[in-house]
């Protein structure tokens, strides 16, 4: 780790790559490179261009996006950086600062307090469940700091009940990483966050996910409180059935969730009795394949009111597979088929190799298949504290689409 104002090895990029740093780029890929970079995980670098003039510092690490990071365009910054308590306590600070009104809001108590390079040091995340941090660790290179970073994150939040950490990377070279890790404290078995109001269990220590995805907070109020009323509503792809969960609160005459996980059920069944809830009648869950499912629906005539599309970017089940940026497409056309006139299709997709536009386009040619017209009438991206840089488009990534069926 250098030392406060240690000259680093410089590292130069290509015309084309400096010109894109110039305008905001941070994120490194590996052909941005005149020569191909050879570093240690964590190495801490001088960015310069094609005419060796300065571009910023930064740190190398393999991760799935890249390999590496800018962390500065300010030359006369100390060259600590990531080993520098200062440096780190700053930016974790200055996103606690950015968030002080999710912070006092009684109402949401789970949200991303660090998004990365959204906060100025790509590589890792960090989400604020009910009082526990849960961290996401993205390369070995960034793991290598994992003591300052720890260090830095309890100065900045002093109430820190624990903190959980997980592994997306190859930690021991056997391609098996240790998915998670508690890092501080005692972490309870299941926990009970809000959002608006709204109860949700979750697993901080179980597996890569926790029971809900905190990016789509205000979709699931804008089911909850815009269309939710009186409606049937079809979740597909549900997981733990949270836009169920939602629009049940909101009203919702009654809902249908739909995942190929067979833990969906118990999952679902969680949420819903966290709020006063059960699964029967009114609110349904069915466990298998969501195209099947709307096979199914298409074959007995079943209509909704609302249909949910939040499909991974690529899933594979034993009859189908499915890639977001191909076949949202047909995943359109079908959910028309069964959506009730004036009823509204939700889309979403985290897919960052699909551009807002393309996926506009693919709803569009879903809806020309399925022969019927509709009329967009809102949409969202991340939410506050998720802020993504600039100039980094894979970063901006979740696009959620409504349209109302004409």
């Amino acid at each position: 780790m250098a030392k406060k104002n240690t000259q680093l090895p410089k590292m130069e990029l290509r015309k084309w790559a400096t010109v894109q740093v110039k305008k905001g780029q941070i994120l490194l890929t590996e052909k941005d490179f005149v020569n191909p970079p050879s570093f240690t995980e964590g190495e801490l670098v001088e960015i310069i261009g094609i005419d060796h003039e300065f571009l910023g510092y930064g740190y190398m690490a393999k991760q799935h996006k890249g390999v590496g990071w800018i962390l500065t365009t300010d030359q006369n910054a100390d060259t600590g950086l990531l080993g520098d308590l200062d440096f780190v306590q700053a930016k974790l600070q200055e996103a606690k600062n950015q968030r002080q009104a999710l912070l006092i809001d009684d109402m949401t108590t789970a949200f991303r307090i660090f998004n990365g390079e959204g906060d100025g040091i790509g590589g890792f995340t960090i989400d604020w469940y009910a009082g526990y941090a849960l961290i996401q660790w993205y390369s070995e290179g960034i793991y290598r700091y994992k003591d300052i970073i720890l260090e830095a994150l309890n100065n900045v939040f002093p109430e820190l009940k624990g903190i959980v950490g997980k592994n997306r990377f190859n930690l021991d070279g056997t391609g098996s990483a240790k998915q998670s890790e508690v890092l501080a404290g005692d972490i309870p078995e299941t926990l009970t966050i809000q959002e608006n109001g709204v109860n949700y269990i979750v697993r901080l220590d179980d597996g890569w996910m926790t029971g809900i995805f905190l990016d789509q907070r205000n979709v699931r109020n804008y089911i909850q409180t815009e269309i939710a009323p009186g409606k049937s509503l079809l979740n597909l792809f549900s997981y733990t059935g949270a836009f169920s969960v939602a629009a049940a609160l909101g009203g919702a005459a009654e809902t249908m969730s739909v995942d190929v996980a067979k833990r969906s059920l118990q999952l679902t069944q969680e949420q819903f009795q966290a709020n006063g809830l059960e699964i029967g009648d009114q609110h349904k869950v069915r466990v298998m394949d969501v195209f099947n499912y709307l096979d199914y629906a298409k074959t007995h005539d079943l209509r909704f009111d609302i249909v949910v599309l939040d499909p991974p970017s690529f899933s594979r089940t034993k009859k189908h597979t499915f890639q977001a940026s191909k076949d949202y497409r047909d995943l359109v056309a079908s959910a028309l088929s069964i959506l009730n006139k004036g009823g509204y299709l939700v889309s979403s997709t985290n897919a960052a190799n699909m551009t807002k536009e393309d996926f506009i386009k693919q709803i569009g040619e879903g809806s020309d298949d399925a022969r019927v017209d509709i009329m967009p009438v809102a949409d969202f991206g991340l939410p506050v504290d998720f802020p993504a840089p600039k100039g980094n488009p894979e970063s901006d990534y979740l696009k959620v689409e409504i349209f109302q069926k004409l």
